[in-house]
């Protein structure tokens, strides 16, 4: 006969000494796993990693990036300072220094072409699953570093502006790699004594600061936490201080590079004249929360409140989860309860998602951040009660770190767009998190490893299919030949940009200089032209009224700049879709004031969707007369 007990009937004592057991056996399944170690295993599942990049390399080669849109920097600015030109002050950038400085190297190195950048970026994505594994077998689960490692490789060769081959930001592609790199050696730093792994991380910071100001925070604020809790644990300040001491090259180095930035022409030039994400730059006071909602960090009630909705049918499928993989065969009230929760959590889910969106809101859910934060705080309360365990300190600064790595993706955590250089480290953490549900010290205990790969499987699986269905599109896209490399796009886009190219080929062979508004950077890279004045792209928030625009305008007069490239890119991501009209408007009435049009670049008939751009000559009247 089955015995059926009613949890409202035990005393609060009972039931809180349950829930204190329960926390207990949670966390011992969570760090007493030993380290793996490298056995044949290990071994296949990191030439795995080495083959899926491989295969996605070869599978998507070329079809990356966005010609219109951002990457068109990536490809010129380097560009101009293998040449020998000055960042900031003779091109304008919207980052910090070493990413297009490191790609200028690479083209002196091995020449101007897409190809340099396209195995940069792509041996960056496999650089970054490999520390990611290498973490995961630090923490006693290969299977979830290698899953979170996977998952990098699935997003990162994208055919978009987000991706690693071609990115919007190489300032992040290298981010990646860096953050992942130091959340493996602060790992091993948590059971190493000397100061070594210190060391190395805080090199590692220095480049993240040096790359983009949320990764060498999130950086520099982990190794600072690491540090003190270092100095706690062995009760030595002289620890804090040997640390301190380990760490100062790499401050060192940030101090030096940021004293050249100011040299240039002082503090103000770099943060209000070229960074763009600086906290009181123009652009982020003007489209700064607009911008951050539509990337995940929505600090307001609504935006928790669906968080809130989305997480408890989470909690629903997820207790569902745990209770088949750790089912009993005695018949419960709560068994029956946890039954009807996850069917009711179910149909709720299966009701308003498709379900491939419902597999990926149950194996990679866009709140993911938000419970690594969580679980980060609990860790610390966990790890005080246990100061001396390696792994109980190890999980709780992988925990801290990922979470302020990608804060900015708080409630948006996606397979695509900005999230993939920050999520790789997040889903490690989520794997880890959820593991204790996974392994049961009672009921089959030989099942805990086939569930672990089988939810594995299930987090690729979703990822792979939004994968699929968001680039589905690029089987459309044909090869478009350039003197600097190959990029594949759509067949209309290789026609139309073409002629853009011969265009401006043209003219510098006459030598008149072309200006493309409001953005095309690429069109200078693969015309082998140069902008003919610092500011190379005009999108929402990078001209400041006033003295920038003034000197702008100055520059076009002294450069005699004959011809205008005007395309018909718009800017919806921030509100204000129209340059000249609805935003930059006093430089589009110059514009409008000292140049003409003369049609269009593109010699067919275009439709509204298709990219095209118009021609517009410097009136005669408006020529600067010689003196």
């Amino acid at each position: 006969m089955t015995k059926i007990t009613a949890v409202a009937e035990m005393p609060a004592s009972s039931i809180g000494s349950r829930v204190a057991a329960a926390a207990e056996q949670y966390s011992s399944r969570l760090i007493l796993t030993p380290e793996n170690g490298w056995n044949l295993t290990t071994r296949a599942a990191l030439l795995a990693l080495i083959v899926i990049w491989a295969v996605k390399l070869a599978a998507t080669w070329a079809a990356w990036g966005n010609l219109t849109i951002d990457s068109g920097h990536e490809m010129y600015v380097p560009t101009v300072l293998s040449e020998g030109k000055m960042l900031y002050r003779d091109v304008w950038f919207m980052c910090l220094p070493v990413a297009p400085y490191f790609n200028s190297y690479l083209f002196r190195l091995f020449g101007v072409h897409l190809n340099v950048l396209y195995l940069a970026g792509s041996f960056s994505a496999l650089g970054s699953a490999i520390f990611l594994y290498l973490t995961g077998m630090r923490l006693g689960s290969w299977v979830g570093g290698w899953m979170a490692g996977a998952v990098v490789l699935l997003e990162a060769f994208q055919p978009s502006l987000f991706c690693f081959p071609l990115p919007y930001s190489f300032n992040a592609v290298y981010g990646c790699l860096t953050a992942t790199c130091f959340a493996w050696m602060i790992v091993r730093a948590c059971s190493a004594g000397g100061q070594s792994w210190i060391f190395g991380a805080g090199i590692a910071s220095a480049v993240a600061l040096l790359l983009k100001l949320e990764f060498g925070a999130a950086c520099y604020l982990g190794l600072g936490i690491l540090i003190v809790v270092r100095g706690l644990r062995q009760r030595s300040w002289k620890i804090v201080l040997k640390d301190s001491v380990a760490i100062l090259p790499g401050l060192l180095l940030c101090a030096a590079v940021i004293r050249w930035m100011v040299s240039i022409a002082g503090f103000d030039f770099i943060t209000q004249e070229n960074f763009m994400s600086w906290p009181t730059s123009y652009f982020i006071k003007t489209y700064g929360k607009f911008w951050l909602d539509s990337t995940g960090f929505s600090l307001n009630a609504e935006a928790f409140a669906a968080s809130a909705q989305r997480t408890l049918i989470l909690l629903g499928i997820w207790q569902g989860i745990a209770l088949v993989v750790r089912w009993k065969r005695e018949l419960s009230r709560e068994t029956i309860l946890r039954t009807v929760l996850f069917l009711f959590a179910a149909a709720q889910m299966m009701t308003n998602l498709t379900w491939r969106e419902a597999l990926l809101a149950v194996f990679f859910p866009q709140d993911m951040v938000l419970y690594v934060t969580i679980a980060a705080l609990v860790s610390w309360v966990y790890f005080f009660r246990h100061p001396k365990l390696d792994r109980v300190f190890a999980v709780a600064m992988l925990l801290s770190f990922s979470s302020l790595l990608a804060i900015r993706i708080l409630l948006k955590t996606i397979p695509s767009g900005y999230p993939i250089y920050y999520n790789g480290p997040i889903v490690l953490c989520l794997f880890l998190i959820s593991l204790p549900l996974l392994r049961s010290p009672v009921a089959f205990p030989r099942f805990a490893v086939p569930a672990e790969a089988f939810v594995c499987a299930l987090c690729l699986a979703s990822v792979v299919l939004y994968v699929r269905e968001e680039g589905s599109y690029s089987k459309y896209y044909v090869p478009m030949v350039t003197d600097r490399g190959v990029i594949r796009t759509w067949p209309d886009m290789t026609v139309n940009y073409k002629e853009a190219i011969d265009f401006m080929k043209e003219k510098n062979a006459l030598g008149e200089s072309v200006l493309s508004i409001p953005e095309d950077t690429s069109l200078y890279f693969l015309s082998k032209t140069h902008c003919p004045v610092r500011v190379f792209q005009f999108t929402p928030g990078v001209l400041v009224p006033g003295k920038m625009t003034d000197e702008l305008i100055g520059e076009i007069e002294k450069k005699k700049v004959r011809y205008l490239l005007w395309s018909n890119r718009i800017f919806p991501e921030y509100g204000v879709p129209r340059f000249g009209t609805d935003y930059d408007k006093n430089f589009g009435e110059y514009l409008l004031k000292h140049y003409r049009w003369l049609g269009s670049v593109v010699k067919e008939p275009v439709s509204v969707e298709d990219w095209t751009a118009f021609v517009w000559e410097r009136k005669a009247e408006a020529q600067p007369q010689p003196r």
